[in-house]
């Protein structure tokens, strides 16, 4: 899969250790749903928007074909926004194995989206929703999750690329010991959904499972 990065200045902004970017890493098109793996059971790639179907494409990018990503991360050099934790993430990405690409659950994503429209309006934060529901019971809800699971949660970012940079920053920062999502080999299946924030103008959740019965 060849995605056509584009080096621009980022603005970054730092709030309790959540990160805003007000100007895109690419050149944002509309993504065909050819380019979207579907779980078992998804017929289609309609109940996404175009900002989590390029989650999803990156994410892709990066899972399948990481030394690829590590010569866009590297055009992220000079940038001072970008510097902490670069350099040890391009050399980890350097040293990855291709791994498959996630297929995407449309139950997954309906998990997702509903942190999101219970968290965004309030502005709140936070992986559990106001009834107290945890990341397994509201997957639970959608269908059946089997395996290993995880999510990763983003705020105040415009577009899927630097939200997916972001991961690989975290991941790569963190070590072989870290929490890990894109190069978690237990994670086949995705979920994503991205909306309006309170606090934080947008909320991307990305939802992360062995297998998931739709």
């Amino acid at each position: 899969m060849t995605v056509q990065y584009f080096k621009v200045f980022l603005i970054l902004i730092v709030a309790a250790g959540i990160w805003a970017c007000s100007v895109p890493l690419v050149v944002t098109v509309d993504i065909p749903d050819s380019r979207i793996p579907l779980n078992t059971g998804v017929r289609d790639a309609s109940f996404l928007t175009n900002m989590e179907k390029e989650v999803i494409v990156e994410l892709n990018a990066i899972r399948t074909n990481p030394r690829q990503y590590a010569e866009f991360l590297k055009s992220l050099r000079g940038s001072p926004q970008w510097s902490e934790g670069l350099e040890e993430t391009i050399l980890f990405v350097e040293k990855k194995e291709p791994l498959p690409a996630f297929r995407t659950s449309k139950g997954l994503s309906l998990a997702a989206r509903n942190l999101v429209s219970d968290r965004g309006p309030e502005g709140l934060t936070g992986h559990r929703d106001k009834d107290g529901k945890s990341t397994l019971e509201r997957m639970s809800c959608c269908g059946q999750p089997g395996g290993k699971f995880g999510e990763y949660l983003g705020y105040g970012y415009l577009e899927g690329a630097a939200l997916v940079a972001k991961m690989a920053i975290d991941e790569g920062a963190a070590g072989k010991e870290g929490e890990k999502y894109i190069f978690e080999r237990d994670f086949l299946v995705v979920g994503v959904a991205c909306g309006p924030h309170k606090s934080y103008r947008t909320m991307c959740v990305v939802d992360f499972a062995g297998s998931y019965r739709e």
